[in-house]
């Protein structure tokens, strides 16, 4: 008996766990779609890490957070996120999404060709949480994929 209440308080925690993410992952994408770094950034505790295989090194903390958006959104300012899956628990949240947007102003060393070119990706990103803030991020998405659709490879 001991058992199954404890079991189904563990079921309680879990699910409410479960709905607070899916309500942080609403909040997220609200404020990629509106560019607000600042709103991002303070969805992430102090410490947090965020990663991508298509960086170089791991970020860390809202400053970075608020960097790496802001790049993104000067980069593309017609940036569109849209959401196809999320898998929560009680502390990780998997989200599948797709992005696209135009290289209005690509970032400082990017070659000419990319200028104008649109590109969609699908991409997938990792959250750990912890008390309703993010911890941790790992972030994937198909570089050869983005090369390909901003003309890297129609390069001679």
């Amino acid at each position: 008996m001991m058992i199954a209440i404890l079991l189904i308080g563990h079921l309680s925690y879990a699910q409410k766990e479960n709905n607070n993410n899916k309500k942080l992952v609403e909040l997220w994408f609200k404020h990629i779609a509106d560019y607000d770094t600042v709103a991002l950034a303070n969805m992430y505790s102090d410490t947090a890490f965020i990663e991508s295989p298509n960086w170089e090194g791991t970020k860390r903390g809202p400053s970075a957070i608020r960097e790496i958006y802001s790049r993104y959104f000067t980069t593309s300012p017609d940036l569109l996120h849209k959401l196809i899956n999320v898998f929560t628990n009680d502390n990780t949240v998997v989200i599948e999404y797709t992005f696209s947007g135009t290289m209005v102003d690509p970032e400082k060393g990017s070659p000419a060709y990319m200028r104008g070119k649109k590109y969609t990706l699908k991409a997938c990103s990792r959250m750990n949480i912890q008390n309703g803030k993010i911890t941790g991020q790992s972030y994937y998405f198909d570089q050869v994929a983005f090369l390909r659709q901003v003309g890297f490879f129609d390069q001679k």
